[in-house]
């Protein structure tokens, strides 16, 4: 038998408002049902999900490091010096 939960539950699985789980499952970001007024989600396939995007999240960041890396290596720029200013004219003297 699969284990269902509901808005509530799911917000304490995600660690969010039952309000943000209802809008992430109207917009299709989480998958569940609608049943009358209560959304119902299917533990298992919540969890699939999360570990699903959890994966492809961490993919992205790599690949994102890996760009970084790439573009700017980790190289120490250095400054030049600073020049002395100019010599200052000497007075002319009577």
């Amino acid at each position: 038998m699969t284990d269902t939960i509901n808005a509530d539950q799911c917000a304490q699985l995600l660690d969010c408002t039952p309000a943000k789980v209802e809008e992430l499952a109207r917009n299709g970001e989480l998958p569940g049902l609608k049943i009358g007024r209560g959304w119902v989600f299917v533990k298992a396939d919540l969890l699939a999900y999360l570990s699903e995007r959890a994966r492809v999240e961490a993919e992205k960041r790599r690949m994102d490091r890996g760009k970084s890396s790439q573009s700017a290596p980790n190289v120490r720029q250095i400054k030049p010096r600073r020049q002395p200013p100019p010599a200052l004219p000497r007075p002319a003297t009577a």
